[in-house]
């Protein structure tokens, strides 16, 4: 159970990104946040990772208030969630197989391990033969996957999705939707960040629609 309990974030030259937030999502959920840009979707899901803290309330996952985390508990933490980017945030300097083994690395898990890892989700992903690549040689399509792979690969309970579709074609972005429904469906807890409305209305998800910083319709 993830729950936001009269959550505000303000900025500086008192800029609102977030105006009491009262939300719960359950475990193993898919929720779709809506809105403009600018409407807080970003925000909600900087906070779930610890990237921000609020300014004013707190947020639970798990019965466990996530706001005063340590950092050797933030780190632990952040280990339990998978975040996709829309810019993707792969490493340049490194190649498809680096990107996507990276969490493993830092982990600390053997070598042997994710080498096996590694290529089960290179095969899964249909990047079969682009492991040497470096990102900048791949499509924004196959940026994608590659991102995909890299926060899905310890298999965490929590999957948070900033606008993944944003980049991608049509074919691109319905075959995305595809792995996070297959994920969702293995009890992952979902929360995508889109204003992709044939995308939302197509899966019957709930949706909870932002707008100025401020939660207008569930």
């Amino acid at each position: 159970m993830i729950k936001f309990n009269r959550v505000f974030k303000v900025y500086e030259k008192n800029i609102k990104a977030l105006d009491d937030i009262n939300i719960e999502i359950a475990k193993g959920e898919f929720v779709f946040l809506a809105g403009p840009s600018g409407a807080g979707k970003s925000t909600i899901l900087k906070l779930l990772y610890r990237e921000e803290i609020p300014t004013m309330g707190t947020i639970f996952i798990d019965n466990k208030e996530i706001t005063h985390l340590n950092e050797h508990k933030m780190a632990l933490y952040r280990r339990s969630m998978g975040f996709v980017f829309q810019d993707f945030k792969l490493l340049f300097d490194r190649t498809v197989f680096e990107n996507i083994a990276l969490p493993l690395v830092i982990t600390g898990i053997s070598e042997a391990y994710t080498k096996r890892r590694v290529a089960e989700m290179i095969e899964k992903k249909g990047l079969k033969g682009k492991e040497k690549l470096n990102p900048w040689q791949l499509s924004c399509g196959e940026k994608q996957r590659v991102a995909i792979a890299r926060a899905v690969i310890t298999s965490p309970p929590v999957i948070l999705a900033d606008e993944p579709t944003g980049n991608l074609d049509e074919e691109s972005a319905w075959e995305l939707m595809k792995w996070f429904l297959e994920l969702s469906g293995k009890g992952t807890t979902i929360i995508f960040a889109t204003h992709n409305r044939n995308i939302m209305e197509k899966y019957g998800k709930r949706i909870i629609r932002l707008k100025e910083g401020k939660v207008v319709e569930v």
